[in-house]
């Protein structure tokens, strides 16, 4: 997909300008002559960069850029003026302006400047989505990458379960990136975060006058997301009212914003993700049946990662070689001492906390190895198993947690050796091969 430019000047034959020559230049472009309409436009479509004049009517573009930047602190953001003075330079720069150009403008420079910064930037986010959770060798993780390749491309509303810290938006992110919607808006909602008496006017918006500090029109997630996809984060909060106005626009594809009787017609894609069990909450009466069947024409399921213990290893590189990027630093591993603390830890918090954990050591790192020292203070502590003294080699140690992990998803699964192999993400034949090599029966 190509990178998207934001132009944003009262000037409009400045904005029809800029948008021919970066047009030219293959990017995607956007334009806005009225600052007040910047944040909304913001709200549907994502800017790589933002070329912004300074002085205009209604907003100021100092007051704008500090507004952006405190909502979109990854967007770089370049500031133009005809009016160009010491002091407005100095609060562009202040407030994170990446360079700051007079009009007329040096074209030349501006599109040097633009392209190598977007260049840089496009570096970044393949590098960062090459760095992340979404890296497997366990089967199950393997057969989720696959139902998204093949599910994403249709409109079919996917739920995502799983512990909190498994990568749950990631993979939410995947199904809205791999999809026929992905030039479309990308909007997400943490229904937990939001109190329920406000969550309906975040989800449908309201009419001016609606409720007492309604003084304008707003539009709610839905509208926003149309013609895209809407995120619904921990749905397993949202409360049975809220739930069934859900299923009423999901059955009926249009809704109306509170306060007002006029139909808007819904054109989205539902993506929702909890770390409920959504079931046991319909048998409790918690949730409603015919709304978890709606929102789960697709389930994924993400085992936790004590579960897919194969991967820690993946993903530890992974994480070294993003926040060795993001802070400046050469760290290349973990020592063989922390590799073995890593594969005997539950991770309660699963990949977030093995992130957190990998982060953290990164920057105090002072070589290009991860030691033990370099952890905080809980794993530091950690009790690690020895042998005859001396500390157990790593393939000893695997060994051992995959006997024990085959030994508990065999009294889980109730000795059925095929629903094992499913709790733990191998083939049937696989885990004959390893039941015999450890001796287990």
């Amino acid at each position: 997909m190509p990178l998207k430019i934001l132009i944003i000047d009262d000037e409009e034959e400045m904005c029809l300008s800029l948008s021919e020559i970066f047009s030219a230049r293959k990017y995607s472009v956007l334009t806005a002559t009225d600052p007040l309409d910047v944040l909304p436009l913001l709200e549907k479509e994502t800017a790589d960069l933002i070329l912004m004049d300074v002085r205009m009517p209604g907003l100021g573009g100092v007051s704008l850029l500090k507004m952006i930047r405190e909502i979109y602190p990854e967007t770089g953001i370049i500031m133009m003026s005809g009016y160009a003075s010491t002091e407005n330079i100095v609060q562009c720069m202040k407030y994170g302006a990446i360079n700051f150009y007079e009009k007329p403008l040096n074209i030349p420079e501006l599109i040097n400047e633009a392209e190598e910064y977007l260049n840089k930037h496009s570096s970044s986010a393949l590098e960062a989505h090459d760095s992340d959770e979404l890296v497997s060798e366990t089967k199950a993780m393997k057969d989720i990458f696959q139902i998204i390749r093949t599910a994403a491309p249709t409109d079919a509303p996917v739920i995502i379960t799983g512990e909190s810290g498994t990568g749950k938006e990631r993979i939410a992110n995947g199904v809205h990136s791999f999809s026929q919607r992905s030039s479309g808006p990308y909007v997400k909602l943490n229904c937990a975060a939001i109190p329920d008496s406000l969550l309906e006017s975040e989800l449908f918006g309201h009419a001016e006058g609606a409720f007492t500090d309604a003084r304008r029109n707003r539009e709610g997630k839905f509208e926003v997301a149309h013609g895209g996809t809407l995120f619904l984060d921990e749905i397993g909060d949202m409360s049975l009212n809220t739930q069934a106005k859900l299923l009423r626009v999901l059955q009926e594809k249009e809704f109306e914003r509170l306060g007002s009787n006029e139909l808007i017609k819904a054109d989205i894609r539902i993506v929702a993700a909890t770390n409920k069990n959504i079931p046991e909450m319909i048998k409790n009466g918690d949730f409603r049946e015919d709304l978890f069947y709606r929102i789960s024409v697709i389930n994924i399921h993400l085992p936790p990662l004590r579960d897919r213990k194969k991967d820690i290893p993946l993903l530890c590189e992974s994480f070294l070689k993003l926040f060795s990027s993001s802070y400046g630093k050469d760290v290349k591993e973990l020592s063989p001492e922390v590799k073995e603390m890593f594969l005997a830890h539950d991770w309660p918090g699963n990949i977030r906390e093995l992130k957190n954990v990998i982060e953290r050591s990164v920057i105090f790192c002072q070589s290009g190895t991860v030691a033990k020292e370099n952890l905080p203070k809980q794993y530091r502590e950690m009790n690690i198993p020895v042998l005859k003294g001396e500390e157990k080699p790593l393939e000893a140690l695997y060994q051992d947690l995959s006997r024990q992990a085959i030994s508990d998803a065999l009294v889980r699964a109730g000795g059925s050796k095929s629903k094992a192999a499913d709790l733990l993400g191998i083939h049937r034949k696989t885990l004959y091969n390893r039941m015999k090599k450890y001796g287990l029966s």
